[in-house]
Formats: C-alpha cells, structure tokens, sequence
C-alpha cells in the first residue's frame, strides 16, 4: 500500500467508533420509504457518483488510517418484491451485520417495485453523523431525480479530524487543563453515581445479544403543540424527548423506583469547528455527553426536561461538547476493557428539521428512518429521532437480552402516551 493511499489517520471519536465496532456490530442504518421510486439501475447509478464526491465513501479502515480501495465498488443487493417488504426485520438484520472496515464502510440494500421501494444504507458509523447523513440522502434523491439529465457533483477533499478543528482553546495546554479537570470531574460524578446506586439493581449485562428496533410518528398538529409548550418551559425539544425516555425506561424497566439513572445526548460539532464545517462532508463531528438524573415513575414531565436541559445548557456553553469528544476513546475503552458496567440507561440523538423534501421530481419520500446498532455494553434504551415533513419521526433500539419485544413496545407506547399527555389538558 503506497502512501498516496492513506487519506489520514482516525482522529479520537473515530477511533472510539471504531473500537465499539471490534466489539459488537455498530452500523448506522438509513431507511428511505419511497413511492414512484427510482429504477434499480438510475439508484446504483447515484450511489456511484456520490462514492466517487466522498473520499470516505470509496475508502477502508486499516491499521488506524483511513486508506483509498484500489478498486472500490458499491455494495448494493437489489430485492424485486411484489408487495411491500417487511422492512423493520431488514433493519434488524443490518443492524447486527458487521461491515468489514478493511473491505469498505457503506453497503446498500433496496427492495423495490414499480409502484414502491425500502432503501436500507448502512455506514460504518466513524465515517458518518445525522447531518452529513441527510445532506448525502438529499444528494442522492437529487442525483436519481436528474436521472435524465445527469450531473455531477465535484469530488470533495478529506476533511481533517474532528479534534483538529477545534477552537485554539481547546487545544494545546489550554485544552489540555480543561481536558483534565473535565476528566475530573467527569470521575467524580461517577463515583458519587455509584455511591448513590448502592442496593438498587443496576443495569443488567448480558454479553452478546441480538439488537433489534420498533418506531413511532406524532403528526404534525401534536409537534405543533409540543414546540408551542416547550417555548413555554423554556426547554429544546431534545430535553422534551430525552426526558420522556428516561421516564418511560424507569417505569418499565425500573417499576418506578426513585434512582439516579444516566443518559446521553449528543452534540452536532460542525457549526462549532475553525472553520465551520460544512454538512457536505460525509464524516462523523458529533460529541457524545452524559449526565445523571434523579428519575421517578411519577415524576413531572416538565420539570424533569427543565432539569436535563440546564444541565445539557450549563455543559455546552463551558465547551464540555468539545472535551466529551477528547475523553470519548479512553471512555470506550474502559467499558470494553472491564465488560462490567452499562455506559447508560437511556440515549437519544435528536436532528431536528432535516434538508430533505417530501418529494424529488416523480419520486415521494413517505418515510424516513434513522437506527443505530445496539450492543450489550451500551444503553438499554437508544433513540434516533428527527423532524421531516413537519412530522416527529422517533426510531427505537433494543437488545433483546435486555428485554422482549412486548416490553420494548410499552415503552414506545409509554413514550407516546408521555408526549401526548405533556400538551393534554
């Protein structure tokens, strides 16, 4: 391998990604649901323009570098079916199948008629966030929407590691002082966690464990109202969202009980980088927080998001999004090297509005899925979630060792049942 193969070394939240990969499959999962879809062959056609736009796209993953395929080629199983598949078992299965890093990072699948189609794209999760996700769907529906006047995109340089973008203080030994006292602190709050956990069941591990994911869509009259009454409490949608999993966890896996439990959130980082980074690159610039949370089965639902989101505001304007990141490597590897705790209870990830329109030429988009694999060292409860076509589109996933699929469907339930109540009355 020359060296005008390697396109860079991994940078820290990658090499983190990469090392929760070795122990378990962790996949990104994009699901497009289309009516008056794209052929097969216009489809392929697109994913190839656009492996040859991202360098990450035609590359692998090989001794911590992100290294160019001699002869790269798209993945892509193609499914003819005459009635509509069952497209959650699909994401099952890409879910806990691993990709190869060193063979490539993205595979497709597309079950497809004349009349509708399932589009499963699943990522090695070092080389892609929620924003540039989006942007790369937005661009491939565009691309297969010209397909009779085709055109290409220019082809885009690496982009550097997420850590060297970074603001000048925090980098250098400015970052390094606060990186230490976040790391501190980071310590200290999981010891007072563990004091406080003394005689309550934690969170079960059981290594191994097949993921598997259920969903849920609130129409755009009850977004409306949620907006509306978050304005009002003064809390993001996010600590609405994250707030009503813990609740929802704590009722069903918990039986209510008061107890701290941790959650994390995460953060989009391009916007935040020197330069602003932007949406264009396919790279993974997120930051991963945790925090811990008194939670109770009859706890108010307002004032448990109040409370989640100063926290998650008081972190993110000190810069912790920014240390997270720095500590993310160390932190996988300590859960993986002692395989005995659970790094959370609860995680969620919300988007917000997506750059993708409901339609593209002939092509509709009538459903639009985001999953992440689950593994057993991780939280028992993980949401991907996102804003298209005025709709709150919210996607779950489970292990199965940790519980079964009626208990995984009452807590969707119970999360709808959360959210419809926060604006009853």
């Amino acid at each position: 391998m020359t060296g005008e193969a390697i396109l860079r070394k991994l940078g820290v939240f990658e090499r983190a990604l990469y090392l929760s990969d070795q122990h378990a499959p962790f996949n990104v999962v994009s699901v497009l649901r289309l009516e008056s879809p794209p052929s097969p062959r216009t489809l392929q056609n697109a994913l190839i323009s656009l492996q040859k736009r991202h360098p990450l796209m035609h590359a692998r993953i090989k001794s911590g570098k992100f290294e160019r395929l001699s002869h790269p080629v798209v993945s892509f199983q193609v499914i003819e079916q005459q009635e509509e598949a069952s497209w959650l078992d699909v994401v099952e299965q890409e879910m806990n199948t691993r990709l190869n890093p060193e063979n490539g990072l993205f595979r497709g699948i597309y079950i497809h008629n004349s009349y509708h189609a399932d589009l499963f794209l699943t990522f090695h999760h070092s080389i892609m966030d929620a924003a540039s996700g989006m942007q790369l769907l937005d661009e491939l529906l565009q691309i297969c929407a010209m397909a009779d006047e085709p055109r290409s995109l220019p082809a885009l340089e690496v982009i550097l590691p997420l850590e060297e973008r970074f603001p000048a203080s925090f980098k250098g030994l400015p970052g390094f002082i606060k990186l230490t006292r976040y790391a501190f602190s980071q310590m200290g709050e999981e010891i007072h966690y563990q004091w406080r956990m003394r005689g309550k069941r934690p969170a079960p591990i059981h290594l191994g464990g097949r993921g598997f994911p259920l969903t849920l869509n609130l129409p755009e009259t009850h977004v409306d109202k949620l907006s509306k009454r978050c304005r009002a409490e003064k809390v993001t949608m996010n600590s609405l969202l994250n707030a009503s999993l813990l609740l929802a966890t704590n009722r069903h896996l918990y039986a209510g009980d008061f107890r701290p439990m941790q959650t994390f959130t995460f953060a989009d980082l391009r916007p935040y980088t020197v330069p602003s980074t932007s949406t264009e690159h396919l790279a993974n610039y997120i930051s991963m927080m945790r925090f811990t949370i008194d939670v109770s089965g009859k706890k108010d639902i307002w004032e448990l998001a109040r409370t989640l989101h100063f926290k998650i505001y008081g972190a993110l304007k000190q810069g912790d999004k920014f240390l997270a990141s720095k500590m993310s490597e160390s932190l996988i590897r300590m859960f993986v090297g002692m395989k005995s705790m659970r790094m959370a209870a609860t995680a969620l990830n919300y988007s917000g509005a997506v750059p993708l329109e409901a339609r593209y030429g002939e092509i509709k988009v009538k459903g639009l899925h985001g999953f992440l694999s689950s593994f057993d060292l991780g939280p028992e409860v993980s949401v991907q979630s996102r804003l298209f076509n005025d709709e709150l589109w919210i996607d779950f996933m489970f292990l199965e060792t940790d519980m079964g699929k009626d208990t995984a469907e009452k807590i969707v339930g119970e999360v709808r049942a959360i959210l419809e109540g926060a604006v009853s009355g």
